[in-house]
């Protein structure tokens, strides 16, 4: 079996991709046989740097391309490159990640020759809703009998390697003609991933181009912890639950930790929605890391550096040292408002006193803050702004860098689940987005928001604060290469400037890769971009 990360190509994060790797540990301990990653995004990108000619970078590649009856020279050309690279002859069963709109013609276009040759396509990854999943059963099945998982597919990718009958969990298929449902897959804990396989060198010099490091051999990764479910119950949030999940116990998540040390990892991305649901979890997880630290006699010299998301709840001075002294560099919070009102309306079970508390201590121990803040939410009062200038104003010598959102309305949420609890009715869904209006029949002002974020945005240019943290991989990638946070913050001044000029989250990025998008906020407004497309055209 292949199990291939399908190209955008768009900038990319210099780390192997977490989902793949976590797959093909699932389907190895089903079948005992192999499962090869192939990560189609850094292998073209390695060719195009290298001047090879490629359609998805030379071209324009939409999915009704690659579904047509005839395709054209240039994508059976590209088509024959996808092929080779996969190793998609003599019927090798193939599952494609999919992870937004871009990538989606080059899965299609794979999933289509793979299907021709003889093999067993499933496509997985956070593009994919009941709807669009349908949708791409359609537009395979002249091809073949395509499979599409929805949500977590650990279990599926198990199911369909060891059996070739049924439809996997958390999936539907193509199963004689007829669109077939598999069962629902219950709470579980996802193998580890096994990076053994990973073309580490590739990882490097992307690296290297985009954070203008000369020759540089770092290696980075994501260290998976939780993503898919959450125990709080914040409105906007797709994870968001309220129930009683819990994240793997910090000791299995560790135990890969190691398994990157000795692949030689040193800067990691802590993966997860929450790292600390819970002061109690936060500080099992930071005393298991110190411990196998301490036990590879590093406790002075800590091998790794990395960022996570926290939970701004009531931790205490010595918990962000510690933070600090196991690699911890960079703390991401999402406080989202600085009002109480906004926030209980959220449902964020946050307290605004309690958040200031944590920056401080956070910014005493040498940790870089960094907060989001969503602009829009329904109900949201010009008072709430005010709120969260006063915040910035009050926090300015705690907060380092910031994230604005404008608000959309995800499906799938707790808000788009029960709309009339928040004062409002869904009116149409528009790909990834639900349009909505308030109880009075007016809809929102995409405008309004925007006005909002700019006086958000004055008053953290005025004040100083940075919009790094938009690119938290470049970001970590030079805190790494300092003692201090403040070193490092001068750097990042020097070298990228523009980090502080108020811009939408997407411009610095491209900034960053050397690619363009627009710089106007109105445009994700109450919406969102391509990339976030939960729908697509075949013709």
């Amino acid at each position: 079996m292949r199990i291939v990360y399908a190209p955008s190509g768009k900038r990319m994060l210099p780390y192997p991709p977490v989902g793949p790797f976590i797959l093909a540990a699932s389907a190895k301990a089903a079948t005992g046989g192999e499962a090869d990653v192939v990560d189609l995004e850094i292998l073209l990108n390695a060719m195009h740097e290298a001047g090879e000619p490629c359609l998805l970078y030379d071209g324009e590649l939409a999915p009704a391309d690659v579904l047509a009856g005839d395709l054209s020279a240039e994508v059976v050309g590209y088509g024959r490159l996808l092929a080779e690279l996969v190793g998609i002859s003599g019927g090798v069963d193939v599952a494609i990640s999919i992870m937004g709109f871009p990538q989606l013609a080059s899965g299609f276009l794979l999933a289509r020759l793979a299907m021709e040759a003889g093999g067993r396509v499933i496509l997985g990854g956070q593009f994919w809703t009941q709807e669009s999943a349908l949708h791409a059963l359609a537009a395979l099945k002249p091809f073949g009998e395509a499979t599409v998982t929805i949500g977590d597919g650990w279990d599926a990718i198990a199911s369909f390697a060891s059996d070739h009958g049924e439809v996997p969990p958390n999936s539907i298929g193509l199963r004689g003609g007829e669109v077939l449902s598999g069962k629902k897959m219950g709470r579980a804990v996802p193998p580890q991933p096994d990076y053994s396989d990973a073309e580490w060198q590739l990882y490097s010099n992307y690296a290297s181009k985009v954070y203008h490091r000369v020759d540089d051999r770092t290696r980075r990764c994501h260290l998976y912890v939780w993503d898919k479910i959450c125990n709080f119950r914040c409105a906007f949030c797709r994870v968001a639950s309220g129930s009683k999940a819990t994240l793997t116990p910090p000791d299995r998540a560790l135990h890969s930790l190691e398994h990157l040390l000795d692949e030689g990892v040193t800067q990691m991305n802590f993966m997860t929605n929450e790292l600390n649901p819970s002061r109690t979890y936060m500080l099992r997880f930071l005393d298991s890391l110190e411990e196998r630290i301490t036990r590879r006699g590093r406790i002075e010299d800590v091998p790794v550096h990395w960022l996570s998301y926290v939970r701004a709840d009531a931790l205490e001075p010595g918990d962000m040292r510690k933070f600090r002294r196991v690699g911890g560099r960079f703390a991401r919070y999402g406080v989202e408002s600085g009002s109480q009102r906004l926030l209980d309306l959220m449902r964020k079970d946050y307290e605004v006193e309690t958040i200031e508390k944590t920056l401080r201590y956070a910014e005493q121990a040498d940790v870089w803050n960094h907060i989001n803040l969503l602009v829009g939410f329904p109900g949201e009062r010009q008072g709430d702004i005010d709120a969260s200038c006063s915040f910035l104003e009050r926090n300015a010598g705690h907060l380092h860098s910031v994230r604005i959102n404008p608000f959309y309305l995800p499906p799938d949420t707790p808000i788009a689940r029960a709309p009339e609890e928040f004062g409002i009715t869904l009116t149409e869904f528009n790909r990834g987005w639900w349009n909505y209006q308030f109880a009075d029949g007016s809809a929102p002002d995409a405008e309004e928001v925007v006005e909002k974020i700019g006086r958000i945005s004055d008053v953290c240019v005025e004040l100083g604060i940075s919009f790094a943290g938009n690119d938290p991989f470049l970001l970590l990638d030079i805190l790494a290469h300092h003692e201090s946070r403040e070193d490092a913050r001068a750097e990042l001044g020097e070298r990228f400037p523009f980090f502080w000029e108020a811009r939408p989250p997407a411009y610095y990025q491209a900034m960053v890769g050397g690619y363009e998008v627009s710089a106007a906020w109105k445009d994700t407004a109450l919406k969102r971009g391509e990339n976030y497309s939960l729908a697509f055209c075949t013709d």
